[in-house]
């Protein structure tokens, strides 16, 4: 009886954060998708439970953070994040004082993850590339490097963020933490958040490297992408080089640096009315959260800035194209520094563009992006950076920090034409009519 006066009242307060979910993020989380699924498996096997520390207000709290921060900064992680903190503070109450490591689990299995994996590892691609060139060349093969991309004869071979592993990287990690878990059962000792960070970038260089070998292993024997050779090579070096250090890895890791749970503390006595309101007070916030995220952005109405030698067209989402007979060219506006941008490479996958050739070039000065868009027997040539109008840099870091500290808008430039020398001048001239500026103020 006792039971089910708790479990009953946590499911249906989980059934008003899912619903508010499905409100507020539809299409954020790609439910199935492999690593969504492991997450889904992970959870209740790292969850541990006290039930003699019931009604734990701490992820309360820390959900009440989120939902403030989601406000002022209204962006769709953070209020993933407070759902998951509100989601933790039910199973306190419903289960008792659980661990960390679901919190863990749960913001892997976030689409944050993707992204970061796509976007940030980019300079790991190239120096993955370039290490993995001069071990081939070393071992006799007469590859050729350029920019993301291994040529063995007639053959190509990119690393892009599928090829480094991005399903190998969240899954390394998930098993990671379900090793670390069940470690932690094991032995009846726990690990403090030093210690799991440091086990958590154990796991990505660890993933690195198999990556590097996967590379190699696949440009060696010329094995190209689709077919069963090329998944179960990246499969074999994840085993080897990630999964078995870390069976070895995580006991160590708990007996040296676990400690056992603190002595258990008398239950927190909450009257069930101060319950009550405690959980109908994080809903209502959480609810104010989603209803601040889900405010469409600002649409530009009309292309009322004349760029010269270009027809301008205000599209969706702060994006206006550019185009004339040579070039089409998209400046996709970020509203604050905290935002996802509309990456090329993520864009012209989406419309069915395999982006080749990956590699920093110099034009017109800059520091540019440059590869090959390549769909069937079409081929196109595009560049791309970020720029404010002011400043032009290819560095995620660069612009995020640049657009927090001096409150600049930027934005993602992307000039795409028929061939690499068309491409250069579309460029230089871009820059030089300040057409950037103008689009971004519009």
């Amino acid at each position: 009886m006792e039971t089910c006066k708790r479990v009953i009242p946590a499911i249906l307060i989980t059934g008003v954060y899912l619903g508010i979910v499905l409100y507020a993020l539809p299409g954020y989380l790609v439910f199935d998708s492999a690593g969504f699924l492991l997450g889904l498996l992970a959870v209740p096997l790292v969850t541990v439970s006290d039930p003699l520390r019931r009604r734990s207000l701490r992820f309360y709290y820390a959900a009440l953070i989120m939902c403030l921060l989601a406000w002022i900064i209204p962006a769709k992680t953070i209020f993933y994040a407070a759902i998951v903190l509100s989601l933790c503070f039910v199973a306190d109450g419903a289960l008792g004082r659980i661990n960390g490591l679901p919190v863990l689990v749960l913001l892997l299995m976030s689409p944050l993850f993707t992204y970061i994996t796509n976007i940030f590892t980019f300079p790991i691609r190239l120096g993955l590339t370039q290490a993995a060139g001069k071990i081939l060349q070393i071992g006799g093969a007469a590859v050729t490097v350029e920019g993301n991309s291994i040529l063995l004869g007639n053959g190509s071979f990119s690393v892009d963020a599928a090829c480094m592993g991005l399903s190998m990287m969240l899954t390394s990690l998930l098993c990671g933490i379900m090793l670390l878990g069940h470690s932690q059962r094991t032995a009846k000792l726990y690990l403090r958040l030093p210690a799991i960070v440091l086990l958590l970038v154990f796991i990505f260089v660890m993933n690195v490297a198999a990556n590097l070998f996967r590379i190699i292993l696949l440009v060696q024997f010329n094995i190209p992408p689709g077919t069963p050779m090329h998944d179960m090579t990246g499969i074999l070096c994840l085993l080897v080089y990630v999964i078995a250090p870390l069976l070895w890895v995580c006991p160590w890791l708990v007996r040296r640096f676990g400690r056992p749970r603190s002595g258990r503390a008398p239950e927190q006595k909450l009257h069930l009315f101060m319950l009550v309101q405690a959980h109908v007070c994080l809903a209502a916030c959480v609810a104010l959260a989603a209803y601040k995220i889900t405010r469409p952005l600002e649409t530009p109405t009309s292309a009322n800035a004349a760029v010269s030698g270009y027809t301008a067209t205000a599209m969706r989402d702060h994006v206006m194209k550019l185009e004339n007979a040579a070039a089409l060219i998209y400046v996709k506006s970020i509203p604050d520094f905290y935002y996802t941008d509309h990456h090329p490479t993520i864009c012209w996958q989406g419309s069915g563009y395999a982006v080749k050739q990956v590699r920093e070039a110099r034009m017109a000065g800059r520091i540019v992006f440059t590869g090959r868009l390549v769909k069937g027997e079409e081929q196109l040539y595009t560049a791309w950076w970020y720029d404010n109008g002011n400043v032009q840099t290819i560095s995620q870091f660069s612009w995020r920090w640049e657009a927090l500290s001096k409150r600049n808008r930027f934005a993602v430039v992307n000039v795409t034409a028929a061939d690499g020398k068309t491409l250069e001048k579309e460029v230089e001239r871009l820059l030089e009519t300040g057409a950037v500026k103008k689009c971004i103020a519009l």
